[in-house]
């Protein structure tokens, strides 16, 4: 059960590492590249003809989006 559990942990790492690694080799975008994209987001957000809810979850996926394009490139 240990090893099970040893193998299952050390490939979940080594996923993770494969995934980070090719994540930070990509190029990076510059604010206005994603401050365009995240007004593109909002406009496509508000286009839609959803409920006053999924426009808001629309919008705060947006927001979270242009954060993470703002700290990680």
């Amino acid at each position: 059960m240990k090893r099970v559990l040893a193998i299952m942990l050390l490939s979940a790492v080594l996923v993770a590492t494969a995934f980070v690694g090719t994540w930070a080799s990509a190029p990076r975008r510059t604010i206005g590249q994603c401050y365009d994209t995240w007004e593109a987001c909002r406009t496509e957000a508000f286009a839609r003809d959803a409920s006053v809810i999924q426009t808001t979850l629309m919008l705060t996926l947006c927001d979270i989006g242009l954060g993470r394009c703002i700290l990680y490139g």
